[in-house]
């Protein structure tokens, strides 16, 4: 999409054709059946769109945050298995049994919890547990997993389809010696449910980080988000040459105009010109998530142009060497001519992760995506 043809100030653009060539090379790689992980609205990508592409390039279930990420999915009509990573609230738990979604067991007061709301409905609610291996957020310690897949067949009406862990450091570095601890731990506790006749169907461990460097950690199947998105999966290594980029978020140019020298520019008037400067403003700000530090970049025909002054909630200004037409497209992330800004690059200027930066990405600022625009 251009700006020609852009009825929106600023939009960001999804490659779903991309989103399945990942979902495909990370199968491969992995060389395990994949869970993709779309909460938070897929990272901002729009959970549905991106599920069903993962879907049909080969992913076999989904996991969320949320119970109510969860039933957008199911409004959306996908039937694929979906786990809710996170807690639920009583009504939600009738409501996903009724849905067939999937819960995180987590503790023996949720065993309880599950066991009297499907027991009441006269049927049986899908759990994977969660033990806690060296994260310290939800789960059960390792030396607990036996009693509570006990319990919770005691109590009746739930069924302990899958195990799963969450790994501390596994974007750190392959080798780091606390994601070494935690395979240890989760290997031991699937050993004392093997020997005591109670392994779960799936255990799943691996990130996206793990998917590509931990086979270790990769065990019945891999949990992979970022990576399916066109995200590097470890912070200190280069975009792996496997993945292809998916996002562009792009913003026309509102007006420039020729400021004199001595003009202050935005708030505070942090930035003053210094000679008469060509001064773009461009429909973005903060209350986008284009966020309000110091350095930030974007790409006018093919070049880089510097931010000045501070970020409004809903405009930004950049300093341009020539006059620029209104609705001249610009690019916040992505490819423009030669240069490209990537969200590794924004990891270092904005002090956060890619999975931030994205998710960060207001709902107000539409999503378009092209391949769908071409195959529909």
């Amino acid at each position: 999409m251009d700006t020609k043809s852009s009825p929106f100030p600023t939009w960001v653009e999804i490659d779903l054709n991309a989103v399945a060539y990942n979902t495909r090379a990370v199968l491969k790689i992995a060389g395990a059946p994949m869970m993709a992980v779309v909460k938070s609205n897929a990272y901002g990508f729009g959970a549905p769109q991106i599920a069903r592409t993962v879907l049909d390039a080969g992913a076999g279930q989904l996991a969320v945050a949320r119970f109510g990420e969860a039933r957008v999915l199911r409004e959306a009509g996908i039937t694929a298995p979906v786990l809710v990573f996170g807690m639920v609230t009583q009504p939600e738990v009738d409501e996903a049994i009724a849905q067939e979604v999937t819960l995180t067991l987590h503790s023996f007061e949720t065993a309880k919890q599950f066991a009297q709301r499907a027991n009441a409905a006269g049927r049986q609610v899908r759990v994977h547990l969660k033990v806690d291996t060296g994260f310290g957020r939800l789960g059960v310690l390792p030396e607990e997993v036996i009693g509570l897949v006990r319990t919770s067949y005691e109590l009746g009406g739930i069924t302990v389809d899958g195990i799963y862990s969450h790994l501390a450091m596994a974007d750190e570095a392959p080798d780091h010696p606390v994601t070494r601890q935690q395979i240890e731990r989760f290997s031991g506790v699937l050993d004392s449910l093997q020997a005591a006749g109670l392994r779960p169907r799936w255990a799943h461990l691996g990130n996206s980080a793990a998917a590509f460097g931990l086979p270790a950690a990769r065990f019945d199947m891999v949990r992979v988000g970022t990576a399916l998105l066109g995200m590097k999966p470890f912070y200190f290594q280069p975009f792996p040459t496997e993945l292809q980029r998916v996002i562009r978020w792009k913003a026309q140019v509102a007006s420039c105009r020729l400021l004199p020298a001595g003009w202050g520019v935005s708030y505070g008037h942090e930035y003053v010109t210094v000679a008469p400067e060509w001064i773009a403003t461009l429909p973005v700000g903060y209350g986008d998530g284009f966020r309000r530090l110091p350095g930030n970049q974007v790409l006018v025909e093919g070049q880089r142009a510097p931010v000045v002054g501070r970020v409004c909630n809903d405009m930004c200004m950049v300093r341009l060497p020539h006059a620029v037409p209104a609705g001249t497209e610009v690019v916040l992330i992505g490819r423009q001519g030669g240069e490209e800004i990537t969200t590794d690059e924004l990891i270092d200027r904005w002090h956060t992760s890619q999975a931030d930066i994205v998710s960060s990405i207001n709902l107000r600022v539409p999503r378009v995506y092209p391949s769908m625009e071409r195959s529909g």
